[in-house]
């Protein structure tokens, strides 16, 4: 009986310990700029009275927001000189086979935009969409874009995959003219007959 209470209180101890990094985790990832910034953007947003401080030619404190309309005016130039830093340096130390390359590249604009067809039509007969046919059109290229420069920034401020990122990077990027170009006439035959 204290042989079962004994494994019963180090289980429960085992329990308590993953329960409380499971939470510092939680805690520290809301710490996250980011999400101290969606967090904040949300409570502008959404309370009027607040939102009259920031946002509005007469506001009392617009100065912060023409301040962070300003920085956020350089983030797109800063993410595209970060990702072409990691281009260089992942073309020299990437371990990626060959055949996983391939295997990205035709996932994400072979069979992504395959299942964006699918999806888009399948909404669009269930009656979620709205029958504009441009509206189809822009859904649907979204499935066929290269993937965001925010995951290379997320790889490099976590410090992992950086330069196997940054191969991915370089051969969706180099294949996607030529796959964007592609899936535009697909769909611009599915939608405009």
């Amino acid at each position: 009986s204290s042989e079962k209470e004994s494994c019963f209180q180090a289980s429960l101890r085992k329990v308590k310990h993953y329960m409380s990094e499971t939470a510092n985790l939680i805690l520290e990832e809301l710490k996250a700029p980011p999400t101290i910034g969606v967090v904040a953007g949300f409570i502008v947003g959404a309370i009027p009275q607040v939102k009259a401080l920031f946002v509005g030619v007469s506001s009392p404190l617009r100065v912060i927001q023409d301040s962070i309309s300003l920085l956020g005016d350089g983030t797109i130039p800063g993410i595209i000189l970060v990702m072409g830093g990691n281009l260089v340096k992942g073309l020299s130390s990437s371990k990626l086979r060959p055949r996983v390359i391939v295997s990205v590249v035709c996932v994400k604009l072979v069979l992504l935009p395959l299942i964006g067809i699918f999806v888009v039509k399948g909404a669009s007969n269930l009656g979620l969409l709205p029958e504009d046919p441009l509206y189809h059109f822009v859904l649907m290229t979204q499935y066929t874009v290269p993937p965001a420069m925010n995951i290379g920034t997320m790889a490099q401020l976590f410090n992992v995959g950086q330069q196997e990122c940054s191969v991915l990077f370089l051969w969706t990027y180099l294949l996607a003219a030529i796959a964007i170009t592609f899936w535009s006439t697909v769909y611009m035959w599915i939608l405009f007959p």
